[in-house]
């Protein structure tokens, strides 16, 4: 792409969990940016729920930084939010945190937690990211599962997501939990890089 003769180079954006924070060459995220020839501008955060994504990528929209190409990698629904903090069931405390909050941590999955009210808030929340977020950024949005929802559970989600290109797969189930880069090996990263580029460039 060129711009006042000055060539510009595309970027990309990998919104989501640990399925897409691999900086390694075998990563696909680094496959799939070097087949589009883009700079990647963004990764996931291990760990992290889908509200960290949402700030995130909110947080571009209001600095006018959204990438040119930005991949969504949803992930399981069952994570708390927090800024810092990896918070979900049976999560190792963090060195040098608070042990208060890993103790509310555990008083909440003991006392408090509701699979289905986890599970209604969020195919609600990344319903309404999908159909009003988006739907409105007029620029390439690719959207997949980290985690199919609910797939551990062995029931149907049947959420759809409707904006830019929608891969209703799981690398989770994919990878059947190979490998250590973005947890599979390296000919599945290089297998879903190229399942990715022809979703995008088809």
């Amino acid at each position: 792409m060129y711009v006042d003769n000055y060539q510009y180079m595309k970027t990309i954006g990998y919104f989501g969990d640990s399925f897409c924070t691999s900086k390694d060459p075998q990563s696909w995220c680094v496959l799939l940016a070097n087949k589009l020839d883009a700079e990647i501008i963004n990764y996931g955060e291990e760990g992290k729920s889908i509200w960290t994504t949402f700030f995130n990528f909110k947080n571009r929209i209001k600095q006018d930084t959204v990438p040119d190409i930005s991949i969504f990698c949803w992930t399981e629904p069952y994570r708390l939010y927090h800024p810092d903090l990896i918070l979900s069931a049976n999560t190792i405390p963090k060195e040098g945190s608070d042990p208060k909050v890993y103790q509310a941590l555990e008083d909440y999955w003991k006392y408090l937690h509701n699979y289905d009210k986890d599970e209604l808030a969020y195919e609600y929340a990344i319903k309404y990211f999908d159909q009003n977020i988006l739907s409105k950024i007029n620029k390439q949005i690719v959207q997949m599962w980290s985690f199919r929802p609910f797939e551990t559970a062995k029931k149907d989600a049947g959420i759809k997501l409707t904006t830019g290109v929608f891969i209703d797969e799981s690398m989770f189930d994919f990878s059947k939990g190979k490998g250590s880069i973005n947890h599979m090996t390296a000919e599945q990263n290089q297998q879903w890089a190229d399942k990715v580029y022809e979703q995008v460039t088809g």
